[in-house]
């Protein structure tokens, strides 16, 4: 049945923060965790309940305080942010977070926005840094560390969200992932590449599946190098992908009318464009 109109949509944010080190500080709320920090924030700024998970507390906390300045800044007293630990590849896990969820009162889950996986295995380097691990020397447990998180942490998600969605007939789910390994496998990317092209064909078949029934499921897939502490590192920062910016495109998906739904969506930074590989 559709939501009651007193009833508050939640927005949820799996993956909110970052892999790495909290003490970031000096960095905009925007960049300081990532896209991870930022998804959440363009929402904020609309008036809409945050519900922040991951499996550093401490980061989330963090990650709430910024939230929380963005709803007081533009003045949404009555809208709320709720820190909750989940870790997606343990089963017991997925369920008390969203049981704790569904304790929330006066609101429904209307969006999920998943934004995980794994580190990079220890021995990965990009080109340029060092000896490329090629497929011959990918550890299978590290690639069955991807895809149990990506591609079975996303199912636990969804036996949480999508049977109360299918009541409703509404709902949307929204992944993350690298253009990179999304749509191409490069070289360099053996390791990882595989699990998250594997999320985008999941994402596919959820957006076919679920459409009819008032769902809407999107991958996004994130060309260039997200701006955070870590990335800044790596490069200048005028050759970085805006975090913030990124989460905007995410809110605007989540706004399209049911006629004109995309089921994959591509950013691609300006400066990049004569770079990118069009035979997708």
């Amino acid at each position: 049945m559709p939501p009651n109109e007193k009833e508050r949509p939640l927005i949820v944010v799996v993956g909110a923060g970052s892999k790495h080190g909290t003490n970031n500080s000096e960095f905009a709320d925007s960049v300081r965790w990532g896209l991870g920090g930022a998804l959440a924030l363009p929402f904020a700024e609309d008036g809409y309940d945050v519900v922040l998970m991951g499996r550093r507390q401490e980061v989330l906390d963090d990650v709430r305080k910024a939230v929380e300045s963005v709803h007081t800044t533009n003045h949404h007293a009555e809208a709320t942010v709720v820190c909750v630990e989940c870790d997606v590849t343990d089963d017991k896990s997925v369920e008390q977070a969203f049981g704790h969820v569904n304790t929330i009162g006066n609101s429904y889950i209307d969006l999920v926005m998943f934004n995980v996986a794994p580190p990079y295995p220890s021995n990965f380097k990009f080109q340029g840094w060092g000896e490329v691990l090629l497929p011959h020397q990918i550890d299978i447990g590290d690639m069955n560390k991807q895809y149990d998180t990506q591609v079975n942490g996303l199912i636990r998600i969804s036996k949480q969200v999508l049977p109360g969605m299918i009541e409703r007939k509404r709902g949307c789910i929204l992944l993350s992932g690298e253009s990179c390994c999304n749509l191409h496998g490069g070289f360099e990317f053996g390791s990882v590449a595989p699990a998250r092209a594997a999320l985008r064909s999941l994402g596919q078949s959820m957006f076919q599946a679920y459409g009819p029934m008032g769902i809407h499921v999107c991958n996004i897939n994130i060309g260039g190098i997200i701006d955070s502490p870590k990335t800044r590192q790596w490069t200048k920062k005028e050759e970085l992908t805006n975090p913030n910016e990124i989460a905007e495109q995410f809110l605007n998906v989540y706004k399209q009318k049911s006629t004109v739904w995309s089921y994959e969506v591509n950013l691609t930074p300006g400066f990049s464009s004569r770079k990118v590989n069009m035979r997708m």
